[in-house]
């Protein structure tokens, strides 16, 4: 009897069953394993999703009225100077002075969160941090340039700005046109970009 027992321990299918049993309980472990790390990024994604979702309506609504202060101020400025009313120039207004921060998205990428997300998502959110930063350096070239071209002269009289004959601005001033069109069309932008990325990521969460 002891030696049949041998045998039968030892047989092929007694091994077959032992090593299954072994390959179940590895294969479990690996695949407990993949889902809790799956379950993390999964919490890790949707809280980076809602702190950008949050960070966007805090946003918004700061850029919104910005935006409105700015085209409120240009608007007067141009209806005067297409009146031939040669308005004052003042420099470039600057009123992006909010909490807009990439310092959020720079955080991001240091800590590994793009790792938990995917393509499109990281596309979006970079193309909007791009828009805060063409921002940024919009208005930082307008206040470099209101104060190398626009303060000396300030003190001048109007024609140093301005062709009396024509009431255009001199050549080397026309720049200002250019700029404030330029920060109106990025005010624009970086808002679009705003909603863009609000209802992609508010769409992300409802499919998850």
């Amino acid at each position: 009897m002891r030696i049949r027992e041998k045998r039968s321990s030892g047989s092929p299918i007694w091994l077959f069953f032992e090593l299954l049993v072994v390959f179940l309980g590895v294969w479990g472990a690996f695949f407990l394993n993949n889902y809790q790390d799956s379950v993390k990024a999964e919490k890790k994604t949707l809280t980076i999703y809602h702190y950008f979702i949050a960070e966007c309506a805090v946003e918004k609504t700061q850029i919104d009225q910005e935006q409105k202060v700015f085209d409120s101020v240009i608007s007067s400025f141009f209806t005067a100077y297409k009146n031939g009313e040669l308005p004052d120039i003042l420099g470039v207004p600057v009123f992006f002075t909010s909490s807009v921060s990439p310092r959020v998205w720079e955080a991001v990428l240091t800590s590994g969160g793009t790792e938990v997300m995917d393509f499109e998502t990281i596309r979006m959110i970079d193309q909007y941090e791009t828009e805060k930063l063409n921002m940024l350096s919009l208005l930082s070239k307008g206040e470099t340039y209101g104060m190398q071209f626009l303060l000396m002269n300030m003190e001048r009289p109007k024609s140093e700005f301005y062709n009396l004959w024509t009431k255009q601005l001199r050549p080397q001033y026309q720049w200002y046109l250019k700029f404030l069109q330029s920060i109106r069309k990025q005010y624009k932008a970086l808002a679009e970009s705003n909603e863009a990325l609000t209802d992609f990521l508010q769409a992300k969460i409802s499919g998850n």
